[in-house]
């Protein structure tokens, strides 16, 4: 529970900032905002979004091998705190550059460990583990959609700054509460380094044995060594499924980036005399994983429990399907939209809610595969490697599509993302049984 409770805190600062940021750099410098052209404000999304998913690989491996999980956490909380803080407190473009490095650089330690964590609290062949890793996703979920909400309402009521000190608050409350609680309700989990683990295992493996051993000869190497052509069957196997998610995740992140600047403009947010704040439609997108994800944990258990599950690839075909048909609406949307006929707020609510579904099916299955499939000994850095393959290259190639709207409009746009998604989602059908052999090969269920 601490642990899903601080990815909740974290999230919330990460998907609040997120929620406002594109709108904040479109917005007119007379409205607080820095007045960039759309292009630009989306490259910058994407490129952000991508470096916050990019780095994690390498903070995985700090995690691991040097500093220890733990500690990894605390630094990297910090570092997003000092972050965020800045980002409210300062309107300079050199204070907002500053402040998106420290962003990125606690979310390089914190990203990939925090998961890892979670993870570490239940043995590995648990069949509640799965449903685990369902829940955590859920704390990111309810974090997203209160983000969306709270940070949107305040930035449109009393500006862009004060929303991002809403963010900044969410992240202290997770550095306070992972401070004060980690020893009790943690443990040893994640106090070393895996390497000083295996350093200390193979000593005391030594010393039992009653062999006298030179201490150097008590390498930092993985306790559960694996054979190399089973390691790199993993890495493959991983590698494959990863490009299927990143082409998800190109659709998945238009939600921070076309979409919203689409329904500022496009879409018609009246209801009777309330208008809808643009980043409030964030929310719902999490809103959808909210109310389905009990029900999907559920069904995971019960369909395992009568040797019924779906493997991998067949979820990442119905997410990949689920963004092919969101972006497709927002397709149908953009044609008939337009500043001075707006369209009907329906086809974004729906079109969000695809996302929802897609996201909440492809990530929990995620979750498990990569703590099972990841080399023995670089759990964290390889959730950060799988951040960086997925998330970080599918955000940065979202921002892409800046350009795209400034020369051929949203329309084309969004036509061009739903060929590319429905593309994805028949090479995901064409694949699944020869990554079926290969995961066999692996032995590695998927």
């Amino acid at each position: 529970m601490l642990v899903i409770g601080v990815e909740f805190w974290e999230r919330f600062s990460f998907y609040g900032m997120l929620s406002i940021l594109a709108l904040f750099l479109t917005a007119s410098p007379v409205a607080g905002g820095f007045g960039w052209p759309p292009a630009r404000a989306l490259a910058l999304v994407g490129a952000y979004s991508g470096a916050m998913y990019a780095f994690p690989a390498f903070g995985g491996y700090l995690a691991d091998r040097v500093l220890g999980r733990r500690r990894a956490v605390t630094l990297g909380a910090s570092c997003m705190l000092l972050g965020q803080i800045t980002l409210a407190a300062s309107s300079a473009i050199a204070g907002f550059y500053a402040a998106i490095a420290c962003l990125i650089l606690g979310n390089a330690l914190m990203k990939s460990t925090l998961v890892v964590l979670c993870g570490e609290t239940l043995p590995p062949d648990d069949p509640r583990r799965e449903a685990a890793f369902t829940y955590y996703y859920l704390g990111i979920a309810v974090a997203a959609m209160l983000a969306g909400v709270v940070v949107g309402s305040v930035a449109d009521k009393w500006g862009w700054h004060t929303g991002f000190a809403v963010a900044a608050a969410g992240m202290s409350v997770a550095l306070g509460a992972y401070t004060l609680l980690a020893p009790r309700w943690l443990g040893r989990i994640g106090l070393e380094p895996e390497a000083r683990v295996a350093v200390r295992t193979r000593v005391e493996l030594v010393a039992n044995a009653g062999v006298m051993q030179p201490v150097f000869d008590a390498v930092a190497a993985p306790i559960e060594a694996q054979p190399r052509l089973e390691a790199l069957r993993r890495i493959g196997l991983l590698l494959v499924l990863a490009a299927l998610l990143c082409t998800f995740s190109v659709g998945w992140f238009q939600l921070f980036g076309s979409w919203l600047l689409f329904i500022e403009h496009h879409v018609d947010r009246t209801a009777g005399p309330f208008v809808i704040p643009v980043p409030w439609f964030t929310s719902l997108n999490a809103a959808v994983v909210i109310l389905l994800a009990p029900a999907v944990a559920a069904l995971w258990v019960r369909l395992g429990a009568r040797n019924r599950r779906l493997d991998i690839l067949q979820k990442y075909i119905f997410a990949l399907a689920t963004v092919t048909l969101g972006n497709g609406l927002m397709y149908l949307c953009a044609r008939h939209g337009s500043t001075e006929a707006p369209s009907s707020v329906w086809l974004p609510v729906i079109s969000l809610s695809f996302l929802g579904v897609g996201e909440l099916v492809a990530w929990t299955a995620t979750y498990g595969m990569v703590s099972k499939a990841a080399p023995a000994g670089y759990a964290s850095v390889t959730m950060g490697a799988w951040y960086l393959v997925t998330l970080g290259l599918g955000g940065y190639l979202s921002g892409l599509t800046g350009h795209m709207v400034d020369v051929f409009g949203f329309a084309p746009t969004f036509a061009t993302i739903t060929v590319i998604m429905g593309l994805g989602c028949c090479v995901a059908v064409a694949v699944r049984r020869p990554m079926a052999r290969l995961a066999t090969l692996a032995r590695v269920t998927l």
